[in-house]
């Protein structure tokens, strides 16, 4: 019979002449003689010749068999752990790498293999832990080791991200991940300037990835830069119409709320980009010790200083029932001190700060406070954390407010909205369960400060005798479609002028190009300065009529021009973040300001500069109901909680 040092010849040379299968067979003879150390180095080859075939059955046999006669040698565990990941033994693979490094601490090819193993994971956190040490031990080491260590980071908020990302760029400048990532971290951080030729770059030299051809475009939008937008817009939507068809791809939600008012394309985009659930599926609903009343309920925000969402949330929380309800605010990101912020932290039973947190340690804080329901109020917008809500920390969880939209995601298991924003028929177009709060699901705060101090227009350069229209919505939320009617209303009311919020400069001569194409004088746009909330608020009071967006409405900013008595004409489309902005103004008796068409849009805007006495009659109607049933915060307060417990009932009965 054939020796064992015969035998693996055999099988070397059957590789050589490319018989894999002989070659196995020669092996499975080999591996049953007895070896010893003389035959380690060729086992070694051999397990990394059928390794290199995609042979990994073999490769892990000839491994292991290989460590029976070297137990603990790194490299062997470093090549055996490579090829049980290889077959989805992830468990065995990362047992493999820890002993390696048990053995040899800075074995870099270990370090390697485990931090990879973990990132692919998403285990940013142990991950991170072992690029360090990667890093510290081989400074040197490839451009995907640093663009790795920088993802880590920037899901972890850890500032080293930028550096990792800079020095993955300096070792692979043509690489359209690395681009990609260094530009989405740009993004996080608002240095959309800096983002946007990263972006571009990465675009070009791979035009498959959607993700950043949606982000191009809302970067291109932000800087009011039109000019391959329809080609653009296009393309995101074929794309996530494709969805299904095109595993891996991903989309930002929220981004794609300005440039489609289809609801069931903003859900697949909503599914493209919802965190994954922890392996194994989808965590189970915790245990609540905790249910009598009063019932135990989270608000979970980016921060609670002075933001929209805090802006429109921070009565309700003062209104809230506390022998019914205690209310805990979880705030995941880092805000200073503000007075909005204080407002919020004496409304609530208790407030916790989790922005300087791990995601794990959040989640065991809201376990450990054995909330019922955690309501998040961030949704899909910047800097959300949405692992947390995937871990499922609260046996209810709730969409509200941050996101007009469904967040497609299983680990929701309710979204608040309103009979007219969300027909039951749109039931099919949210991953959410539909709960509905009243006649208009958005809250207000009645309280807010508005500056009483008289200001004149010419403190915002304003014609004193001009019919203002006033479209003060961020830059994102414009559209060339949009444009042109509101171009054609300026053109059409010769003593009319566009008032817009401030705007970064590329984007205010942008507009002011594009005024000019339409034969506008780009003088009649004018834009106003940053101010605090008091006085921003006053300055509605010194335009005519405040022009909405669409088919992303400005949500929160119609609630504070109705609130300083303002009228505002809305585009009412098909989805919610289309309609919410029509909700306000039928709570605030205006529904004849709700137009169902681009055309009617339009006509109704023509009307009210035309017949100006009725302009100013729904001008004092507005000022003198204070806007009705929008910013009865008493009776809002009562309707959420109604809802709460309606919700936490059915969640009962369900078991």
């Amino acid at each position: 019979m054939a020796s064992a040092d015969t035998l693996l010849k055999d099988a070397r040379r059957a590789l050589g002449a490319g018989r894999v299968a002989a070659a196995d067979a020669f092996v499975g003879q080999a591996l049953q003689k007895k070896l010893d150390a003389r035959h380690g180095e060729t086992l070694f080859d051999l397990g990394n010749e059928f390794a290199a075939r995609r042979q990994p059955a073999t490769a892990i046999r000839i491994f292991e068999r290989a460590l029976q006669l070297f137990p603990g040698h790194p490299a062997l565990l470093v090549n055996l752990g490579v090829q049980f990941d290889g077959i989805g033994a992830a468990t065995r693979a990362e047992r493999c790498f820890r002993e390696a490094l048990d053995r040899r601490p800075d074995e870099a090819a270990a370090l390697a293999n485990l931090a990879h193993h973990l990132f692919t994971r998403e285990r940013f956190g142990e991950a991170l832990a072992y690029y360090e040490r990667l890093v510290a031990v081989a400074p040197e080491a490839p451009a995907d080791v640093w663009n790795n260590r920088g993802v880590c980071q920037m899901n972890l908020r850890n500032a080293g991200a930028e550096r990792s990302f800079r020095t993955a760029l300096d070792r692979a400048p043509e690489s359209p991940q690395v681009l990609a990532n260094l530009g989405f971290l740009l993004c996080e951080q608002r240095r959309y300037d800096e983002a946007l030729p990263l972006l571009q770059r990465a675009h070009a030299l791979d035009p498959s990835r959607l993700q950043v051809a949606a982000q191009v475009l809302d970067l291109q939008m932000r800087f009011a830069d039109w000019s391959t937008f329809g080609r653009d817009r296009s393309a995101v939507v074929a794309g996530v119409a494709a969805l299904a068809a095109t595993p891996g791809q991903t989309v930002p939600p929220f981004a794609f709320l300005a440039i489609c008012d289809d609801p069931a394309l903003q859900l697949a985009a909503a599914k493209s980009f919802a965190w994954p659930p922890a392996a194994g599926g989808n965590p189970a609903r915790p245990h609540v010790a905790h249910t009598q009343a009063p019932l135990r309920v989270g608000f979970a925000a980016t921060e609670f200083g002075d933001h929209p969402v805090s802006r429109l949330v921070v009565e309700l929380l003062e209104r809230i029932d506390p022998r019914r309800f205690e209310i805990f605010a979880y705030e995941l990101g880092r805000c200073a001190e503000d007075g909005l912020r204080s407002r919020i932290r004496n409304a609530v039973t208790r407030f916790a700060e989790l922005g300087g947190e791990s995601s794990s340690d959040a989640v065991a804080r809201i376990r450990g406070d054995g909330v019922a329901m955690l309501i998040d109020l961030a949704g899909h917008t910047q800097h959300a954390r949405p692992e947390i809500f995937a871990a499922r920390p609260a046996p209810v969880q709730i969409n509200f407010l941050g996101h007009a939209g469904t967040l497609g995601a299983p680990y929701y298991d309710y979204v608040v909205t309103d009979p007219y924003v969300s027909a039951p028929a749109e039931q099919v177009h949210f991953a959410e369960t539909l709960a509905y709060v009243g006649e208009c699901y958005f809250p207000g705060d009645s309280k807010r400060g508005i500056e009483v101090a008289p200001r004149a227009r010419a403190d915002y350069s304003l014609p004193a005798d001009a019919f203002v229209l006033c479209a003060q919505a961020a830059p994102y939320k414009l559209n060339p479609d949009l444009f042109d009617i509101w171009m054609r209303l300026l053109a059409r009311v010769g003593d009319s002028v566009l008032w817009l919020r401030p705007m970064h400069a590329i984007a205010a001569a942008n507009l002011r190009r594009e005024a000019q194409r339409r034969a506008v004088a780009p003088g009649r746009l004018v834009f106003a300065p940053q101010e605090s909330a008091p006085r921003y608020l006053a300055r509605f009071r010194l335009a005519d009529l405040f022009l909405d967006t669409y088919p992303f409405g400005s949500h929160t900013t119609v609630n504070d021009a109705l609130f300083a008595g303002l009228p505002v004409l809305t585009l009412s489309g098909r989805s919610m973040a289309a309609r919410a902005s029509a909700s306000q103004l039928r709570a605030a008796g205006l529904a004849e300001l709700v137009a169902t068409s681009p055309e009617q849009y339009a006509a109704i805007a023509l009307s009210l500069a035309d017949e100006r006495a009725r302009l100013a009659q729904l001008t004092t109607r507005l000022r003198e109901s204070h806007a009705r049933a929008l910013f009865d915060m008493q009776r809002y307060a009562r309707e959420f909680e109604a809802m709460l417990l309606r919700i936490w009932r059915e969640r009962a009965a369900a078991g």
